[in-house]
């Protein structure tokens, strides 16, 4: 099948989709795909990390480079460089940091095969700690090269100590007032004329022979140490990188493994950030073929024509007939290379509902190629190819065959392109072939396990549209195509009378079919579109729809929520009060109960006692203490007073009255209301809190006065702000027995039911 893979563009889609690796891994596992009869693993993994893509975004993929180099190094048994181990401590850290993240989403495909990473703790840490980010050893990675380099320091200021005073002691020989380093020793610039003065060993001689380089003799065995230090610091180093190098070699296996599945994981990466880009889908193998808005990769966004086509289940193959440059190679094109691109695991740039089957060959012979090493004409080397997919095709076969029958003479590539596509569909292949030849257009009409198909052609402008259009064949257009490039009229008249009336008539037919299944076409593709704007509008109105009832629902929620609130914020005092029931004992309780009575009545006989009496006699105008109505004093008794509320008469003891200010003339006008017309409800809507306090205390004071035990305060749902203020103020009245929110019937939480002692 490989060689025919190339002639599908198979090979150049895998190069597109090579653009979308993060590492040359993933790439090099790209170039092995290949179709196979059984991909489903793969696409179910592509397709998982297409989710994985949408959903999360980038999977963790920092450090995941290729090691290939560096296991090829271990393999021949080299020392490994700093930077090299640090690359691969890198890698596997990469690859733990992937598998965790695997290990916490929903893809179980993913999980299984990539918790096979194998992880490398120890050796990470190891490397991390005896390696800087920078590639040097650090000095932590042994006590020994910590030593080393302790001693190598405190000897290298010795050494500097010293050379600096040489040199100022040194001043008149030297030719420059410094020293040098070289090979890893001190050396001093001494004026040839003056060698004779230093005693040491001269190292080196400027090219002009003025200055000496002379190692001094007291510098000898400084530089020695320092020589031997610092051989001594390497084989320290190598030592280390041994141990790390050999800490990998223990594990090969192990480490290839992770390389491997690192290689395949990058290839699933790309291609499903390939189906990320075009908008592709995974298209899973099924019993027939089937083209949803199917759009070639390698065609211009902005320019490829979606593809719809669909081989019915009774039929071996699709004739696509029509005018040169009117997509024809490649709709045919695109079908084997979906075909191919799904066996071998890729998704694929087209909508739901497309559909691929399985084949164990993919056939295909396309383009106008010449064999010039073989000395083959166009029709030659196409003939060559054919033969090889006669040869070779069965009922497991996919053959495309693009332009049947042409190079040479049309009868006889008529003929030969009939014969050819008979015998394929003896042999149970399944085809898609083009061609521009009446005779095979004419056979495909008649037989069974045909169907025809042609690409649009504008009849207006006499351009192609590029769609297809199924079960109608499709004519070449050539004299309509001339015409408009220019050919004189007279010269396209003389080649039509050329033509037989039966293949006019034939021409003609074709084209007048053509132009209504256009048309029919265009109907269909605006009904199409005014469906989909319909499905939209539909969609917007469902969820304006379902929105409206959210927030109606939420507003309900709101208030149920509060209610709640209030009622888990009284179980919680009641709590409390068991608690502390439970906690004392009852004769504690009784013993509390006792103090807090008379401490009550010691509190309260301390606020009579300091508290100024009022004078109040007859005619005074008073209220009781804690409330709102104003009455007249008729009669006092001892410590009692008859205080008149205008509609009730009330014996009040003389202590709980206090005096009130005088009734304006406005309240005196106002006829008191009796007991019979005295409404049990009041209503407090849009008032604040604030306002409605003294409203809601002067009607308990006119429940009370009226002997009247439940009322309704109607405060409405809102905010629940109202209702809650309405409730702190009934809780801290002592004269209020209970009170709740009403009943459906009574107006639900909108409305608050209170009872009062009479």
């Amino acid at each position: 099948m490989d060689k025919y893979l190339d002639t599908l563009d198979f090979v150049k889609v895998v190069e597109l989709v090579k653009g979308y690796a993060f590492s040359d891994l993933g790439k090099r596992h790209l170039d092995t795909l290949k179709p196979k009869v059984n991909p489903w693993d793969e696409l179910e993994l592509v397709e998982e990390l297409l989710n994985y893509l949408i959903r999360f975004g980038e999977p963790p993929i920092k450090g995941l480079n290729d090691i290939t180099s560096e296991i090829e190094k271990l393999d021949a048994g080299s020392l490994l460089e700093p930077w090299e181990l640090l690359k691969i401590a890198n890698f596997l850290e990469g690859c733990e940091i992937l598998r965790n993240d695997l290990e916490r989403r929903e893809y179980q495909k993913l999980k299984e095969v990539f918790e096979q990473l194998v992880l490398f703790g120890e050796f990470v840490k190891e490397v991390n700690r005896c390696i800087e980010t920078d590639g040097e050893i650090s000095d932590n990675a042994s006590p020994r090269l910590k030593e080393i380099r302790n001693e190598k320091k405190r000897l290298s200021n010795e050494i500097k100590r010293k050379a600096d005073n040489f040199v100022n002691t040194h001043s008149q020989i030297l030719q420059e007032q410094r020293y040098v380093y070289r090979d890893g020793r001190y050396l001093f610039p001494v004026k040839a004329s003056m060698k004779g003065s230093v005693k040491g060993i001269v190292h080196h001689l400027s090219s002009s022979g003025a200055t000496v380089f002379i190692e001094p003799e007291e510098f000898v065995e400084l530089n020695n140490k320092m020589r031997l230090l610092e051989e001594e610091e390497r084989l320290e180093i190598n030592r280390i990188l041994r141990r790390l190098t050999n800490m990998l070699l223990s594990r090969m296996k192990e480490l290839k493994k992770n390389v491997e599945l690192i290689s395949w994981f990058d290839s699933l990466y790309a291609r499903a950030k390939f189906a990320k880009e075009f908008n592709g889908i995974v298209v899973k193998p099924s019993s027939r073929i089937k083209l949803v808005n199917a759009r070639h990769p390698l065609i211009p966004k902005e320019k490829v024509v979606p593809i719809n086509l669909e081989l019915p289940p009774n039929k071996k193959g699709v004739v696509i007939t029509g005018p040169n440059m009117g997509g024809k190679t490649v709709t045919v094109k695109t079908v084997g290379l979906f075909t191919a691109m799904m066996m071998s695991g890729f998704p694929l740039p087209c909508d739901e509902g497309t559909e691929l089957k399985i084949f164990s060959k993919i056939m295909a012979d396309i383009g106008e190629e010449q064999s010039i090493e073989q000395s083959l004409s166009t029709f030659s080397s196409h003939m060559k190819r054919i033969i090889d997919i006669v040869k070779d095709a069965d009922s497991d076969s996919l053959v495309i065959l693009d332009e049947l029958g042409s190079g040479t003479d049309p009868a006889e590539g008529a003929a030969l392109a009939i014969a050819i596509i008979e015998e394929l569909l003896e042999k149970g292949a399944t085809l898609f072939v083009t061609t521009h030849l009446t005779p095979v257009k004419v056979f495909a009409m008649n037989h069974s396990l045909l169907l025809n198909a042609s690409m649009e052609f504008d009849p207006e402008t006499l351009s192609p549209t590029y769609r297809v259009l199924v079960g109608v064949p499709g004519g070449s257009h050539a004299f309509q195509i001339a015409e408009k490039l220019g050919l004189d009229k007279r010269v396209i008249e003389r080649a039509e009378s050329r033509l037989s009336q039966e293949e006019m008539e034939l021409e003609g037919l074709i084209r007048s079919l053509h132009e209504k299944i256009s048309l029919l076409e265009e109907e269909k593709r605006k009904f199409q579109k005014e469906r989909e704007e319909f499905l939209k509008l539909k969609l917007k109105y469902e969820e304006n729809y379902k929105k409206l009832r959210r927030m109606k629902i939420e507003e309900f929620d709101r208030e149920l929520k509060e209610l709640n609130e209030y009622i888990r914020k009284v179980r919680k005092e009641l709590d409390q009060a068991i608690h502390v029931a439970k906690k004392g004992s009852i004769e504690e309780m009784r013993e509390t109960a006792k103090t807090l009575e008379r401490e009550k009545r010691d509190l309260e006989r301390k606020v009579v006692e300091e508290k100024p009496e009022e004078d109040i006699g007859v005619g005074d105008h008073v209220r009781v203490e804690g409330g709102t109505s104003v009455g007249r004093v008729v009669e006092i008794k001892g410590n009692t007073a008859l205080v008149d509320f205008g509609f009730l008469r009330v014996k009040v003891p003389a202590g709980k009255l206090r005096k009130a200010a005088k009734k304006s003339e406005e309240e005196k006008s106002v006829s008191p209301q009796k007991p019979s017309s005295f409404r049990t409800e009041i209503d407090i809507r849009g008032m604040t809190v604030e306002e409605a306090e003294p409203v809601v205390k002067k009607f308990i004071d006119d429940l009370i006065m009226a002997g009247i035990k439940k009322g309704y305060i109607i405060h409405g749902k809102g905010t629940g702000r109202l209702a809650t203020g309405v409730w702190d103020i009934l809780r801290k009245d002592k004269r209020v027995k209970s009170f709740r929110f009403g009943m459906p019937s009574e107006g639900g939480t909108g409305v608050t039911v209170v009872e009062v002692e009479t």
